[in-house]
């Protein structure tokens, strides 16, 4: 295996923990099968949910953004693996992919769908990937929840404040000099700002795939959702009553996994 950062191989190793310990056995609960599946995986970072989907059983193309995370992906493939993942560096709306006329039994979209400044035209374009017996799993943090924001990925004390990125305007500019002068990951602030402007919500999202001839199969919610378990050691915690309760949820639920398929 090449030489790849340290920290790199810690991230692919959470990733691959991610898909082994939690994402395949909810997908299995949810009866979708994955030995022999073929497997679209859509910004699958430094690949490691794909290489779990790979020693399950599953034929993988992995497809992300950022050339750099690709190709660190490519170098972190286990040998016995490899033949059975493609890694591709591209953007999803821009590049033609080549399935081979197939349709994939199984498409990932991990925290992936939030980024998403055009989410409408981002639905469209996965229903065109899309067979009858295809089936869509998406994750996403809700915007108004405690961490929506991702300012988990900042460096300064402002990485532990929850729920400052849903501050109205004059609030926020506040906190926005804040971040200017002491945090040394500034220039992700940007990346809070597209996600203010377009803000990923349970029930904005539900009302979106209904108007783009998709639905929902399954749905769980997690008030401490399984990547904080593996990431910072905490107890994963079910939505239970109040996943199902619209307005509480879209502040208390930390992660929202949806099972998607065409309708009709």
């Amino acid at each position: 295996m090449e030489y790849v950062p340290e920290r790199v191989r810690r991230y692919w190793l959470y990733q691959f923990r991610l898909g082994k310990e939690y994402i395949i056995p909810l997908l299995q609960q949810w009866g979708v099968r994955i030995n022999g599946a073929f497997v679209l995986d859509i910004g699958c970072g430094q690949g490691g949910v794909v290489c779990a989907f790979a020693e399950a059983g599953a034929r993988c193309i992995g497809l992300e953004l950022k050339s750099k995370r690709a190709l660190e992906a490519k170098k972190l493939i286990p040998c016995k693996l490899e033949g059975k993942i493609d890694l591709i560096a591209g953007d999803f709306f821009a590049l033609p992919l080549n399935l081979n006329g197939r349709f994939p039994d199984i498409i990932l979209l991990r925290d992936v769908f939030e980024h998403l400044s055009d989410k409408g035209s981002a639905l469209r374009q996965l229903k065109k990937l899309m067979g009858f017996d295809t089936r869509l799993f998406v994750t996403f943090p809700p915007f108004c929840s405690a961490f929506g924001g991702h300012q988990q990925m900042l460096r300064s004390f402002l990485k532990y404040i929850p729920y400052f990125h849903v501050f109205p305007e004059p609030l926020w500019d506040v906190v926005r000099e804040i971040a200017r002068q002491c945090d040394a990951n500034f220039p992700f602030f940007k990346e809070i700002e597209r996600l203010r402007a377009s803000p990923t919500l349970v029930g904005r999202f539900r009302r979106m795939l209904k108007g783009s001839g998709l639905r929902v199969v399954k749905e769980r919610y997690y008030l401490i959702r399984p990547s904080h378990h593996l990431r910072y050691g905490l107890p994963v915690v079910h939505g239970g009553i109040l996943g199902k309760i619209g307005g509480i949820r879209e502040f208390v639920v930390t992660g929202a996994f949806f099972l998607i398929a065409r309708d009709g």
